[in-house]
Order: structure tokens, then C-alpha cells, then sequence
């Protein structure tokens, strides 16, 4: 039965092998976050500016992140809180662990959903769910450990030397995940194609107003959270149509 398979993925061993990984995360976040505050010094800028910023992408971050504790409780259902735990707060990215453990499954000729009901969930899949979680960030690691300090190089070279031309790629860089990620969930028409448009359209609508309105800071901070919860209303809507 699953009951067994859970009190080892829940258990003691699980949260000891998995809590030093984050404490590791966090105290990463902490060296960067003191370092930036001191280059930001150094730079003399203002410090109301700099906790404006902060306050802004923390605002922001709460619709991506609503998205991923929904992921990161249906990796729950298959791995344990405390691997989804740890690897969701190593990437970040709990819809890629969730087809990572699917990956594993299927390698094992399992069927998640249906081992997950009739209670066949194993300790042999657990390891290897993780053994695949673990080998999907390879190339994270290996491409921030040989070209992170290689930005700056790689972004002069593509902008031809043209320091005004940098943050225009950066921004077409990013335009173009965010495009990819939705054209994926909108493409084929489904659903989820109501709710990114409608998330889309929400989203120009309060960019206009905040331009018309720029004293009003709030609206620009919770645009993205906003614009992501009508889209996700949107579409369950349509869902239930």
C-alpha cells in the first residue's frame, strides 16, 4: 500500500538527505542579496529606489508562485514533501520535476496515476524519480558553473560593442521565453488558449492605465499577479462551460 511507500518518502532519512540542499539555496541568496546591497552602495543608489524594487518583484512573484505550489502539490501526491520540496526550491520550476517523475515512470513501465490509486508506488521508483530529477539539472549547473561569468562578454559580442543595444537583446531574450512558454500552453486551441488571452488583455489594459496614472505604484506592482489570476479564472470558467 501506499501508506508504507509515503512513511519512507515522508520520512526522517528523506528530510535529512533533502534540507541541506536549501539551507545551501538560502544562504546563496543571502551572500547574493549582500552583495548586491553593497554594489547598489557603491553605485549610490537610492536606497528608497532599491526597496521599491524589492517590494515590487516580491508583489509580482505571487501569481508565478501560486502556480507552482499548485505543481508542487501534485509532485506531493507522487515523491513526498520532502523531495519536491528541495528540488522546487533548487530550479524552481516544479512543472518540469512533475515530467521528470512521469519520465521515470514511464521508464519503469509505471503509470503514475494508476500506482498512485491502486497503492504500487515503490521505494525503486522514488530513487529513480529522483536519480532523473537530479540528472534534468546537469546542464543548469554546468552552464552557470562554465558561462556565468561570461555574460557580460557574450552580450557585448551579440550587441556589437553598442552598450544601448544590450538591454534591448536582454529584453527580447526574455519577451522570447515568456513567448515560448505561452505559445506552448495556448497552442492548440484549448482552454488555456481563453486564458492567455484573456490574462494578455488584462495585462495591456493596466499597463495603459498605469501609464496614464503613473503615481499610482501599486498597479504596476500587482499587474502580473493580477493579469495571471483573471487568466487562471478565465480559463477554469471555460473549463466548466
Amino acid at each position: 500500500m501506499n501508506t508504507e511507500y509515503f512513511s519512507q518518502a515522508n520520512g526522517l532519512i528523506m528530510w535529512l538527505a533533502c534540507i541541506p540542499p536549501v539551507v545551501i539555496v538560502m544562504l546563496e541568496c543571502i551572500i547574493f542579496y549582500r552583495k548586491s546591497r553593497k554594489l547598489a552602495e557603491e553605485m549610490k543608489i537610492d536606497p528608497k529606489l532599491i526597496n521599491v524594487s524589492i517590494r515590487s518583484s516580491a508583489i509580482s512573484a505571487i501569481g508565478p508562485c501560486v502556480v507552482v505550489i499548485a505543481t508542487v502539490l501534485a509532485l506531493i501526491n507522487y515523491v513526498g514533501t520532502p523531495l519536491a520540496w528541495m528540488r522546487n526550491s533548487i530550479i524552481g520550476n516544479a512543472q518540469e520535476e512533475l515530467m521528470a517523475a512521469n519520465f521515470a515512470a514511464e521508464g519503469m513501465g509505471i503509470n503514475l496515476n494508476e500506482s498512485l490509486a491502486n497503492g504500487t508506488l515503490n521505494l525503486e521508483f522514488l530513487s529513480t524519480a529522483a536519480f532523473v530529477m537530479a540528472a534534468g539539472m546537469c546542464g543548469y549547473c554546468i552552464t552557470s558553473a562554465l558561462f556565468s561569468d561570461k555574460v557580460a562578454l557574450i552580450g557585448e559580442k551579440f550587441s556589437g560593442g553598442n552598450a544601448a543595444l544590450l538591454p534591448v537583446l536582454t529584453l527580447g531574450a526574455v519577451v522570447g521565453g515568456m513567448s515560448n512558454i505561452v505559445v506552448g500552453q495556448a497552442v492548440p486551441l484549448s482552454v488555456n488558449s481563453i486564458g492567455a488571452v484573456v490574462g494578455a488583455a488584462v495585462m495591456a489594459v493596466l499597463q495603459l492605465i498605469a501609464a496614464k496614472k503613473p503615481d499610482v505604484i501599486w498597479l504596476k506592482e500587482w499587474a502580473i499577479t493580477i493579469s495571471m489570476f483573471t487568466g487562471m479564472l478565465a480559463a477554469y470558467a471555460g473549463s466548466i462551460m
